[in-house]
């Protein structure tokens, strides 16, 4: 099936062809359309690739051996690019088992030249391209066949789209002398361990982690840790195994046995059944670990004398700084940074934080600048001309 823009591919032979084309390219736009309400690991549906002459859609439902499109894929002479890439880049990882470096994210990009932090795909063709672009099918059931000459023209325009969305990105980048920061932001996207995640560090994803301390907070350790080893057995989303509420409210329990688990809202008889030995297990496992092993929550600054003061002077300083280089404030620093720092800055007896503000290019265009303040070294003054909030050194000049 061919349009003047795509292609669709839905057999050996078609894939074969598309690679040997594609194999040829330098630069790859990729994208993908998958489901993941129901299952833990996302359901393939669909890829897009655009290398500048002509736009492949490739129906992974149709072709059993995709062994030439992940050769392609993973060739490190190509450049593949993405926009907010993670989920495509963990269903490539999870089919083939490799990543596809390099890379390029246009989400990262757009966000280190001012876009925002996670500017859309459309808003961002709308903004630089000054087109917009169809909304209709982003809800489709992407798995139904055949696949209607919308759902088509909307997956192809996400990749026609994107290539020209990279270049001028990459040129504003290169113009900017950004370039390395994007190497730098995408370090995550490039890491494996970010695709084979510890099962011990998911409690940190509960919603309602902070309320929980000491054993208890042990214990949602070992419970989060076997629910995520259950949801990838049974590719299953974790909360259809449990909730997040109940997997707090069994963590906070000072004993526990089926008993206690059959009246407990939000479990069902069938899953207590099912479960529970494996529940006070995991309880038993986080409850009695040693003590020195129970994981900590982040310590909270207590509102000391001037605290608040140093905060609002380092947001101050942040905001000019992120004015100046046409970038959002939030993805130069968080607010917990900032009170992090705020707190650190009372004595200044230690070394810094480890924190992302004070590494790389964040620490060259703002974190320097964070601590020189803290320290006395520059201060902020309004200038008595234009009104405006100026950095200047303790000797009187102007940043």
């Amino acid at each position: 099936m061919s349009k003047d823009n795509f292609t669709y591919v839905d057999t050996q032979n078609s894939l074969e062809t598309a690679c040997k084309e594609l194999s040829a390219e330098r630069v790859l736009c990729v994208d993908t359309e998958f489901h993941r309400e129901s299952t833990y690991y996302p359901e393939f549906a669909l890829m897009q690739i655009y290398g500048g002459k002509r736009c492949w859609l490739i129906d992974p439902l149709a072709i059993k051996d995709l062994s030439p499109l992940w050769e392609i894929l993973t060739n490190p002479e190509i450049l593949k690019v993405f926009h907010a890439g993670f989920q495509d880049i963990e269903i490539i990882f999870q089919e083939s088992g490799k990543l596809p470096t390099p890379m390029f994210d246009t989400q990262i990009a757009a966000a280190l030249l001012g876009y925002g932090q996670q500017v859309g795909f459309g808003n961002l063709v709308q903004r630089i391209l000054k087109k917009e672009l169809a909304k209709g099918e982003s809800f489709s059931d992407w798995l139904a066949r055949p696949l209607n000459s919308k759902q088509l023209q909307y997956a192809a325009d996400d990749v026609i789209w994107l290539m020209p969305i990279f270049q001028h990105l990459r040129d504003q980048l290169k113009i900017r002398k950004r370039e390395s920061w994007l190497h730098e932001e995408q370090s995550n996207l490039c890491n494996l361990q970010s695709f084979e995640q510890n099962v011990d560090e998911f409690f940190w994803r509960v919603k309602g982690v902070n309320k929980l301390k000491g054993a208890s907070l042990s214990a949602l350790r070992a419970l989060a840790a076997w629910r995520e080893t259950e949801a990838r057995k049974r590719n299953l989303p974790r909360r259809r195994l449990i909730s997040d509420e109940v997997l707090v409210d069994i963590a906070k329990r000072s004993s526990l046995d089926e008993e206690t688990l059959s009246r407990m809202r939000g479990l069902s008889q069938g899953t207590v059944k099912r479960f529970g030995e494996h529940l006070i297990e995991a309880w038993h496992k986080g409850v009695h670990a040693p003590s020195e092993s129970w994981p900590k929550l982040p310590s909270r600054s207590s509102n000391t004398r001037g605290t608040e003061m140093r905060l609002e002077l380092l947001s101050t300083l942040l905001r000019l700084k992120a004015e100046d280089g046409e970038i959002a404030s939030c993805i130069l620093s968080s607010k917990s940074e900032l009170s992090a720092l705020a707190s650190w800055g009372l004595h200044r007896k230690n070394n810094p934080p480890k924190l992302p503000c004070l590494e790389g290019w964040r620490y060259e265009l703002v974190g320097h600048d964070l601590l020189r303040l803290l320290n006395g070294e520059i201060c902020l003054h309004l200038n008595p001309e234009t009104g405006l909030p100026e950095i200047t050194d303790i000797n009187g000049l102007r940043q």
